[in-house]
């Protein structure tokens, strides 16, 4: 019934979650829709991997798409040349999938028509610039003082030329591929829409909202959807409820998505609890409650949005 248009099973199954049993309870439910993102460069076979194991057959569930992405990591971004040299191979690989697939639903198999998208990229400037700055401090001073920093210590980056460099680089080979962008911005408004602007490819969503009504009206006004996460069924104030179903109410109807971003965020009542596709039923369930709609109707209305933005022409 159910579409998740950004989750990452394979973060999914690193936090002890049984993908097998997940894919299973998503068949029946009748998921219409789950579009595992890629985030690293050469991720994308593995990712397929490691899916078709758990489903225990070469044939991927029908409802499952995959995205090829480069989240704007430090790493990453200091080696972007060798980095997208990858994502470009693996956009080549997913896009054949899903060609692969097109043509197996067209010759009566089991597969719906193929999905594929780039992304997630973008910029993050909670990560990334000054805050960056503040955790190399930390580090430095922690291995100053003969301790030890846990696996997920480590800064982001201070370049943020490079991020957005990344980010453009990205958004041109959308372009070269006729591909929507699943695009990650935080607390990066203005250097977001600018890199947009710039690079004059307006198809995509700017996924896990966090924003305001001003910024949805620039981003919406060049063409693009906009997808809310788990973080919606949050608010206990009333003030952030109402803020919350403005925020929903403003977006066109065929312009929403919703989604997961599992294993992160997830929805009440299981906060602080792994997330995962599944758990997107209750993003529905309160966007619906603001929307004034039943859940069914809301559960079409996305598939439909969903079909129109990341099914391939």
């Amino acid at each position: 019934m159910f579409s998740d248009t950004h989750c990452h099973l394979s973060y999914v199954a690193d936090r002890g979650e049984n993908i097998t049993d997940l894919l299973d309870l998503l068949a029946r439910e009748e998921y219409r829709f789950v579009l595992d993102v890629g985030t690293k460069p050469g991720d994308f076979s593995s990712r397929v991997d490691r899916v078709a194991k758990a489903a225990g057959s070469t044939l991927l569930p029908p409802f499952l798409h995959f995205s090829c992405g480069l989240w704007p990591d430090g790493e990453v971004i200091a080696n972007r040349e060798e980095s997208l040299r990858l994502l470009e191979s693996d956009i080549v690989s997913m896009l054949d999938l899903a060609s692969r697939r097109a043509s197996a639903n067209a010759n009566g198999g089991l597969y719906c028509k193929g999905y594929a998208a780039l992304g997630e990229c973008g910029l993050d400037r909670y990560w990334n610039g000054a805050a960056a700055s503040e955790r190399i401090a930390a580090l430095s001073q922690t291995r100053a003082e003969g301790e030890s920093a846990s696996q997920d210590d480590g800064p982001g980056t201070t370049d943020l030329a490079g991020e957005e460099e990344l980010f453009g680089f990205q958004l041109d080979m959308a372009k070269r591929y006729a591909l929507p962008v699943i695009v990650h911005s935080r607390e990066a408004f203005d250097a977001t829409i600018g890199s947009i602007k710039n690079g004059g490819w307006d198809l995509g969503v700017i996924h896990c909202w966090s924003y305001g009504l001003a910024e949805a009206r620039a981003f919406l006004d060049r063409g693009w959807y906009i997808s809310f996460p788990g973080t919606i069924t949050w608010a206990k104030k009333e003030a952030d409820r109402e803020r919350i179903a403005s925020l929903l109410r403003y977006v066109p109807r065929d312009r929403l998505l919703l989604e997961t971003d599992s294993p992160y965020m997830a929805p009440a009542p299981h906060r602080g609890k792994t997330n995962t596709p599944y758990l997107v039923r209750h993003v529905y369930e309160r966007a619906a409650e603001y929307l004034g709609m039943d859940v069914a109707s809301l559960a079409l209305l996305v598939h439909a949005n969903t079909r129109e933005l990341f099914s391939i022409k």
